[in-house]
């Protein structure tokens, strides 16, 4: 007897369907429709795959990847569906499974309602067309939707799924915003600070000192939002430290000054969830929308003031910092960043010590010209030990284990690639034919299952085996190649005068700074030869 998987699925577009009367639409319907189904035709029923809330040009599906991955271990030789477009609207998809890798696995796929089978030939072409109008549905309703998103967009609805921080969404109106008193007054405080001096970094750091929380922070402990923000980082969020971006973000917000502003992005394509930035003058800019939170001439002055600061540090042609990305505090793990002293000093502090004063972590700062001895100092004294006997060719070759034995190793696995591959596809030929011979009944339902079973599970093993041969092998080139590299970087920079990013990238990984007293300090390097 034949065991079957059901996969149901439903989307946004469906749930209108459903509020007009359609209920047979819904997840519910679909298991009993579907379950009623698979027992009046003698189906075993091995699993129900639900996706609720998603698309059928969704990739990302859970249930049904889930599905996909459990079809190819042989748990189940057929799959049903209320219709073909709940299993996808993809025409893409519909020839890869329905037509391409269904067959090979032997699963036949049926829609209950369209009288899709994949084990009637004679249906294909209607499958195909199911699925051009499918797409074609999929295109036209995102089109319609873009359509009403402009129109609302024009006319200045607000149609984010979260308030920007100083307002919540009015209860009486979805689209509209009112203002957040407590959040209001922190974006006012922001504006006022900036306007009497105070650069995005003291902001920042006043905001923290005085204990008030991130917007990320406000927005789900205080107002219990599920609210997550992708952009910030594990730093930020574990010490509750305000970011200069976010401080950026609120001095340049129209929102601030009554004004709805939309469209920034926009999606690729109706298939794809990436979106692309959208040119600033075609934003949808409507004013007088809600009330204000600063007045329109203290935004204005604002603006102006960045302009001038980003124009005053474009002139002054500041030497990117030479250590970016690559310093680390050896106490609390943080990023040490630059601060030029009033005398053109430049230090290398901790964040954690200089935003808690000292409470978060101990004092760890350290001259930039410091390091950069002490870093030259240790690349040069490297360099040297290489290239002195015995060759660097040997100690490297010792750290990185013997290089014959690695040889010898690589040359085995990818005879071994070779062989595993050729059997793979002999294999999977063997499963293709097998498909054939039970379509033409040269041999037996039972028979076929039995030895369809048997093929797909020898290539499971062995597809398993090949991707951990390819890790192993790759390794082993690495390790084989890395030698030969590191003396070419050696006798490359062997004699460099002054440190650069450049020699940086080629010798250091990262760096860390650890505090003896406060005199002296410790430079670890991390290499990354």
């Amino acid at each position: 007897m034949d065991k079957a998987a059901i996969y149901c699925r439903l989307s946004k577009e469906d749930e209108h369907k459903i509020r007009e009367g359609d209920e047979s639409e819904s997840i519910q319907n679909q298991k009993m429709i579907l379950t009623e189904y698979a027992a009046r035709n003698g189906f075993i029923l091995h699993e129900i795959y639900a996706d609720d809330d998603y698309s059928g040009l969704d990739s990302d599906r859970p249930a049904f990847n889930q599905m996909i991955r459990d079809a190819k271990k042989g748990l189940f030789n057929t799959i049903i569906c209320k219709t073909q477009s709940r299993f996808t609207r993809d025409m893409e998809v519909v020839e890869k499974y329905l037509h391409g890798l269904f067959p090979l696995l032997g699963i036949r796929f049926i829609g209950v309602v369209d009288h899709v089978d994949t084990n009637n030939r004679g249906n294909k072409k209607a499958r195909q067309i199911n699925g051009l109008i499918n797409e074609w549905y999929c295109e036209d309703l995102s089109e319609s939707i873009k359509s009403v998103y402009k129109s609302k967009m024009q006319q200045g609805q607000f149609l984010g799924a979260f308030a920007p921080y100083g307002y919540i969404k009015d209860p009486q109106d979805r689209h509209r915003l009112i203002i957040d008193n407590e959040a209001a007054q922190v974006v006012k405080k922001i504006f006022q600070l900036y306007l009497e001096g105070f650069g995005v970094q003291k902001i920042r750091n006043k905001l923290y000192e005085e204990g008030i929380p991130t917007p990320t922070v406000y927005k789900t402990d205080f107002q219990s939002l599920n609210y997550s923000n992708p952009q910030l980082s594990n730093f930020n969020q574990k010490y509750g430290f305000w970011a200069s971006g976010t401080i950026k973000r609120i001095l340049t917000n129209e929102t601030y000054i009554g004004s709805i502003v939309q469209g920034k992005e926009r999606k690729i394509s109706y298939k794809s969830k990436k979106v692309s930035t959208v040119p600033k003058n075609e934003w949808y800019v409507v004013p007088d929308c809600h009330e204000p939170i600063i007045a329109k001439e203290d935004f204005e002055l604002v603006q102006k003031i960045m302009r001038e600061k980003r124009r005053e540090k474009k002139n002054r042609q500041e030497e990117p910092f030479l250590y970016s990305g690559k310093v680390f505090c050896k106490k609390c793990g943080s990023r040490m960043t630059r601060v030029i002293g009033r005398k053109g000093q430049s230090y290398i502090y901790c964040q954690v010590n200089s935003r808690t004063h000292g409470k978060g972590c101990e004092h760890n700062s350290i001259k930039e010209e410091t390091l950069t001895e002490i870093v030259e100092g240790k690349i040069h004294s490297f360099i040297e030990a290489c290239l002195k006997e015995p060759s660097a060719e040997d100690v490297l070759s010792n750290s990185l284990g013997k290089q014959k034995t690695k040889v010898e190793e690589l040359r085995k696995k990818r005879k071994e690639r070779v062989s595993l591959s050729e059997r793979l596809e002999s294999v999977k030929k063997a499963v293709a034919m097998l498909y054939v011979d039970k379509a033409a009944g040269k041999i037996a339902e039972e028979e076929y299952n039995l030895l369809k079973d048997t093929l797909i599970q020898e290539i499971q093993t062995k597809e398993e085996k090949r991707d951990k041969l390819d890790s192993e092998i790759t390794s082993l080139e690495n390790q084989s190649d890395n030698v030969e590299n590191v003396m070419k970087k050696i006798r490359q920079y062997a004699e460099f005068q002054g440190l650069t990013r450049e020699i940086l990238a080629q010798f250091v990984d990262y760096i860390e700074i650890a505090t003896v007293n406060e005199i002296d300090k410790e430079a670890i390097i991390h290499w990354n030869i």
